[in-house]
């Protein structure tokens, strides 16, 4: 009898690591800590998780957002000159330091202009539209129908107010799926990003 096969997590992980991929975003592995002053951008009023003997000052906290390393990634490639670009990371976020207290997050960031430098079409800023797009394929290529999406504008701090929504199954109180949006224009500059047009998802897998 061969052995039991990819357990249903290894499954969804595999699943949506192929739909982002395939919509144009390169994975990025990082660490599941992280530095304390970006994470805080992010936290939303979660407690704080300091790590005993960091080993480095700027990686002492375990993550609150899967937002707080790629956009560190999307920083560092934005100063080599990578001003278009779309990363994507599935991982841990911690909400408390014992077994449990953690979610797996799909997130994804895309920042600068579409068709920069095609002669056939105009360039254009990435848009929300363009981040809830592909929140809304992943979620219908992870099996949910579309139509049993509710999508509404309610957000995160970290999200532009307006420019941002969320993806709640069934009903605004059903369970929560997806967030998107323009990053807030005030952590662009807070980074001093280069290029300060940056649109992100969270899909909590």
């Amino acid at each position: 009898r061969s052995k039991e096969t990819l357990s249903f997590k290894q499954k969804l992980f595999h699943l949506s690591q192929r739909a982002v991929a395939n919509k144009g975003y390169l994975e990025a592995v990082t660490w599941s800590f992280t530095d304390s002053r970006i994470d805080k951008q992010f936290a939303q009023g979660k407690k704080e998780i300091e790590i005993m003997n960091p080993i480095s000052s700027d990686l002492n906290v375990l993550r609150r957002s899967i937002f707080s390393n790629l956009i560190i990634y999307l920083k560092k490639n934005q100063d080599r000159g990578y001003l278009d670009l779309s990363l994507f990371e599935i991982g841990p976020i911690f909400f408390g330091n014992k077994p449990g207290e953690q979610q797996i997050v799909l997130g994804g960031l895309k920042s600068g202009v579409v068709n920069r430098k095609s002669w056939d079409s105009k360039a254009r800023n990435i848009d929300v539209f363009d981040v809830k797009a592909d929140t809304i394929r992943t979620l219908t290529e992870l099996g949910i129908e579309e139509d049993i999406l509710h999508i509404s504008n309610k957000s995160q701090d970290y999200y532009n107010p307006g420019k941002s929504g969320s993806v709640n199954l069934k009903s605004e109180n059903g369970p929560k799926l997806a967030f998107f949006g323009e990053i807030h224009p005030a952590i662009a500059s807070s980074l001093n990003l280069k290029e300060k047009n940056v649109c992100g998802f969270e899909i909590f897998l």
